[in-house]
């Protein structure tokens, strides 16, 4: 268990079919002490027996709906309140991606928008919370579930889904470090890409290229599962070399425009750097290429990013800055790098909706349009999102709405088709 978590909320779904895996979604009230210490312990409990109403009521009505429509089958919920502000949700089955998705994004558009009543009857407030996912048949469920919450926190991720299938014995970390290792040594680390599309033209113009790995089975982990081990043991370098050779050999085989992301790490490693730089002058393919720079607060030196900025935008490369409104959320880094596009976090995007967000991204528009700068929303995961994303005039965009991430042989297979 992580340390200092309080007694959770168990929500049991009575019905439960014959698959013994389990989904669990752990959802838990960020700055609940900021709450308690504005409002009151009063206003904080009222609060989340609000949050309770509203699960309930999401299981009763949208939820349920959305499952019955999947699997044929009425689910019942139950919220019992423990004094805490984090809450379990249990599904007796082995829920798809797509359906732990469609959750997900019901749950969090639900809390994001609703005002919550305190004892002032002048004052309604918003919470955000944060989500983390595992499904499993082992009594450790709940760990895997605290696990995926715990990275969730750590890295400001508004939902992790973590893979319990490496964590299944004593050995998981061992088991782990192999199964990163056999894809190293096989070269089985696979570019999954993410459609991006122009807004104006409604049609794809580019890729965002997402790390994948695969175990001996073919399953696929996301990088949730693997990636903060990969940097522990120090094999993160080697799968990123990997990934990297494999988006540029797409790029020339099938001319494609694709986005790889760098960390600051990354781009100060010349294994990583130096690879980038090598393989643009040699191919060609720089006109093909967009590098995102992540973990913009890790950023210690601005000199050492603008030179390699220089360096590949001599060849083509555009450059676009990764999640603006988190780390990368003072305009003055913007201007201290020369960049071509800015992707609007998706914790902003997905409440576009609400007056403060929508006034805060029509800030970062007008600031880009001044600075010739093009704009990318992320997570656009609905019909709803993209409508006002278009009518803000924001350049592109990307999410669930727009396109899962697919694998190369999906991407050639559509240009077929078309």
């Amino acid at each position: 268990m992580l340390k200092g978590r309080c007694t959770l909320f168990p929500l049991n779904l009575y019905f439960k079919s014959k698959s013994k895996i389990k989904t669990l979604f752990l959802i838990d009230i960020l700055h609940m002490k900021d709450i308690n210490a504005s409002y009151g312990f009063k206003n904080g409990d009222a609060v989340i027996k609000q949050l309770k109403v509203i699960i309930k009521a999401l299981l009763k009505n949208e939820i349920n709906n959305m499952l019955m429509d999947t699997f044929g089958v009425k689910i019942v919920g139950k919220v019992v309140r423990h004094h805490s502000d984090v809450f379990s949700v249990t599904f007796y089955d082995n829920l798809s991606e797509t359906s732990i998705l469609k959750i997900r994004d019901i749950i969090t558009k639900k809390l994001i928008t609703h005002q919550f009543k305190v004892f002032n009857p002048e004052i309604q407030i918003n919470i955000n919370t944060t989500i983390g996912c595992s499904k499993s048949s082992s009594k450790d469920l709940i760990i895997y579930a605290e696990k995926a919450l715990y990275n969730a926190k750590q890295n400001f991720e508004f939902f992790v889904f973590f893979d319990s299938n490496l964590y299944k014995n004593e050995s998981s970390s061992k088991s782990l470090i192999e199964l990163i290792q056999y894809n190293i040594e096989n070269k089985k680390v696979e570019p999954y890409f993410q459609a991006i599309c122009c807004n104006k033209e409604d049609k794809t113009v580019k890729y965002e290229a997402l790390m994948r790995l695969f175990d001996k089975d073919g399953n696929m982990l996301l990088p949730g599962a693997f990636l903060e081990k990969a940097k522990s043991y120090r094999l993160y370098v080697q799968l990123m070399q990997i990934l990297i050779n494999k988006v540029f050999d797409i790029i020339i085989l099938h001319k494609i425009h694709a986005n790889i992301n760098l960390e600051y790490n990354d781009i100060i490693n010349p294994l990583i750097s130096d690879n980038i730089i090598a393989r643009i002058q040699q191919e060609d393919i720089g006109k093909y290429l967009t590098i995102e720079i992540l973990e913009s607060e890790r950023i210690q030196n601005f000199d050492i990013i603008n030179e390699f900025i220089y360096k590949v935008k001599e060849y083509g490369v555009s450059i676009a800055i990764d999640d603006f409104g988190t780390g990368f959320s003072n305009y003055e880094y913007i201007l201290k790098l020369n960049v071509d596009y800015l992707k609007i976090d998706g914790s902003l995007i997905q409440k576009i909706d609400e007056d403060i967000y929508m006034n805060l991204i029509k800030s970062i528009v007008m600031f880009c349009g001044k600075q010739n700068i093009k704009i990318v929303a992320e997570y656009v995961s609905d019909l709803k999102i993209q409508r006002y994303v278009k009518s803000l005039g924001i350049d592109y965009s990307q999410g669930y709405y727009i396109q899962k991430p697919i694998s190369i042989e999906q991407i050639v297979g559509e240009r077929s088709e078309g």
